[in-house]
């Protein structure tokens, strides 16, 4: 049985920080026992611990901790620019992953900032304008990336001596600590115009090529594409797709270890996308937010069972399928239970005396107004 008064305390820590965090920031004593954290929409519910913990799970962290993320995301970045603006590397910045899409579950939560090469970048042929494209450098472009990598974390280790400056990941250099406020993970990477881009010259249509350490290779994505995509239907949806995200990813931080290890195989990318397939599920007003945990229950139950309809669904991109490993679907299970116990303890918490195991229809009609 899963304990929610404990699962509250650790969304609250997630969502704002732990309250000796805060005395600290306070410079409050050790014995004041006020808790300086603000108290949300969520805490103030006269409502089970359950439902609290499921209304609170879903929302959006605080804006101005969002803020503060993209605004030490861009510093970084910005840094980092001119710094190889100094070497004669042109360089431009965007930010992506959860953060961008506002799907991020912490306050204090990690930034992705690409640092794409400005002045050369890949093109698919044949280019359909049918004029050539010259570049200005005539080495392989992993090898440029490559160079890119190599000259950022020099410029950052140097630069941000004070800080734990991580050049160990493949894909990123991971800055923390000293006088950053947030995580930051700089990626090195290039632009590939597609086809698509060449057509269309939108921004969501050009490719990313990020440049793997170990491999030695470029990695493509369509991260604005992604952005795009789960942009256009949370709004259709009002909200309600990001809040499906956010629920599954505070369920999945929340579990013990021996599941969290199995679930992460799910990324917070296939989470979304999760969500994303939901479509005409995701239509309800936001008081029933109760109603969405219902028919998540329901839709992942449904794909555990069901093998044509997991090989059916695709990342809201189209780039590929999302249970594209075998072990997806063994983390798949696991969420699809996790989600199965809060709906059981939410209607118990609502008709505490009835004798039925489980009544969906119980969440689907309950109101819950913030």
């Amino acid at each position: 049985m899963i304990n929610f008064d404990n699962r509250l305390k650790s969304l609250k820590d997630r969502r704002q920080g732990t309250r000796e965090r805060m005395l600290l920031a306070s410079n409050a004593s050790q014995y004041d026992h006020r808790d300086f954290r603000t108290q949300e929409s969520y805490e103030k519910l006269n409502e089970s611990s359950a439902i609290k913990y499921a209304v609170g799970a879903m929302a959006a962290v605080d804006d101005n901790s969002t803020r503060i993320s993209i605004q030490e995301g861009e510093r970084v970045a910005d840094t980092l620019i001119s710094m190889l603006s100094n070497t004669g590397i042109r360089a431009t910045k965007e930010i992506q992953g959860s953060v961008a899409l506002d799907i991020h579950i912490k306050g204090h939560s990690d930034v992705d900032m690409l640092i794409l090469k400005e002045d050369i970048v890949l093109v698919e042929t044949p280019k359909l304008n049918g004029s050539p494209y010259i570049a200005s450098d005539q080495r392989p472009m992993t090898e440029i990336i490559r160079e890119l990598r190599l000259l950022s974390e020099d410029k950052l280790t140097t630069r941000y001596y004070g800080t734990n400056v991580d050049c160990s990941g493949n894909k990123s250099i991971a800055l923390s600590g000293g006088s950053l406020q947030r995580k930051v993970d700089i990626v090195p990477a290039c632009w590939y115009h597609t086809h698509d881009y060449q057509r269309s010259g939108l921004k969501h249509d050009k490719e990313v090529q990020i440049y793997h350490k170990a491999n030695h290779e470029l990695v493509g994505n369509k991260p604005f594409m992604h952005i795009k995509k789960v942009n256009e239907k949370d709004s259709i949806y009002s909200g309600n797709l990001k809040k499906v995200t956010r629920l599954m990813k505070n369920l999945v931080a929340d579990m013990p270890d021996y599941k969290k290890g199995k679930a992460k195989k799910l990324s917070s990318y296939d989470l979304t996308a999760l969500a994303y397939d939901m479509d005409g599920q995701l239509s309800c007003p936001s008081y029933m937010s109760l109603a969405l945990v219902e028919r998540l229950r329901a839709h992942l139950s449904l794909l555990v069972s069901s093998e044509m309809l997991r090989d059916r669904i695709l990342v809201p991109d189209g780039s590929r399928k999302i249970f594209n490993k075998a072990n997806k679907l063994e983390a798949l299970q696991i969420i699809s239970n996790e989600v199965n116990d809060l709906a059981e303890a939410i209607y118990k918490s609502i008709v505490p005396l009835s004798h039925m195991v489980y009544d969906s229809a119980t969440l689907n009609q309950r109101r819950v107004y913030l």
